[in-house]
């Protein structure tokens, strides 16, 4: 297999990072020898930019980081923000309103802060998942003049896939609802996806989409293996991902990125 790589996209959770969220030094090692050899090493992630941040620095990175699933692109050392494109404050005052209805935790991010109606098992988790503490302001209705980069809702896994149907169904025109981890859904801008916004910085460096490899594992990835020249799905990724997928490497808790890496791109 002779893939001709010009730049490297990598979804973070369930790929880059293991079971326990942390980065392997095998991976670590293999995104360096990624650029010793003169290819772009992108993070890209439905984290904020503050959470995916220690990451790129722990590698070394300076390179811009696609945070919130494409919702926003600006760059790991310069701070420079390349694209932003937030939810609209009506359409996020509804989801406000109607978590506060049915008891639903939300949360909020505005300007790579993280804002929550109280602090809760739901919040705890995100903080130990992303290590991004969340501030506690009540009602979250005072943003709503504001609009905000992404909203979360965290609940038990078991209520996700009746309640996700119902928001698809509800914003299927206004915006883009995704699940990203099995307590997770998101909310975002309809012109956001991580296959957009990794469109849009191939463009700014001059680089074809079919130089670019890209890494995921779950449902927001989709849009990131089919707008890449050569996807490579993890061996726990869902099926979809894995159905977009030009190449299947080991599970994110075998250093499947490392793996793949050198098996396929620097072979």
């Amino acid at each position: 297999m002779n893939i001709s790589c010009k730049l490297a996209a990598f979804d973070l959770d369930g790929t880059l990072l293991n079971s326990d969220n942390q980065l392997s030094q095998e991976n670590c090692t293999a995104l360096q020898d990624l650029e010793k050899n003169n290819i772009i090493v992108v993070l890209i992630s439905g984290r904020m930019h503050r959470s995916i941040l220690p990451i790129s620095n722990q590698i070394g990175l300076q390179n811009p980081i696609i945070s919130y699933n494409g919702g926003m692109v600006k760059h790991a050392s310069t701070g420079e923000i390349f694209h932003h494109t937030p939810v609209p404050a009506d359409y996020a005052m509804e989801i406000v309103s109607d978590c506060n209805e049915k008891g639903i935790h939300l949360n909020f991010c505005l300007n790579d802060e993280l804002y929550v109606a109280e602090i809760n098992q739901w919040s705890k988790l995100y903080e130990t998942r992303t290590g991004v503490p969340a501030n506690q302001v009540g009602n979250l209705s005072k943003f709503k003049d504001d609009t905000p980069t992404k909203l979360l809702i965290i609940l038990p896994p078991d209520q996700l896939p009746t309640l996700l149907e119902e928001y698809k169904a509800t914003y299927s025109e206004k915006l883009y609802v995704t699940q990203t981890q099995p307590e997770y859904i998101e909310f975002m801008n309809p012109d956001v996806t991580k296959g957009r916004a990794l469109e849009a910085l191939a463009n700014r460096y001059g680089i074809s989409l079919d130089s670019i490899v890209a890494f995921g594992d779950s449902y927001n990835d989709e849009s990131l293996l089919q707008t890449a020249g050569f996807g490579i799905a993890m061996g726990n990724a869902v099926e979809p991902v894995k159905e977009n997928a030009e190449y299947i490497t080991a599970t994110n808790d075998e250093n499947g990125v490392a793996k793949a890496i050198y098996d396929v791109i620097l072979k």
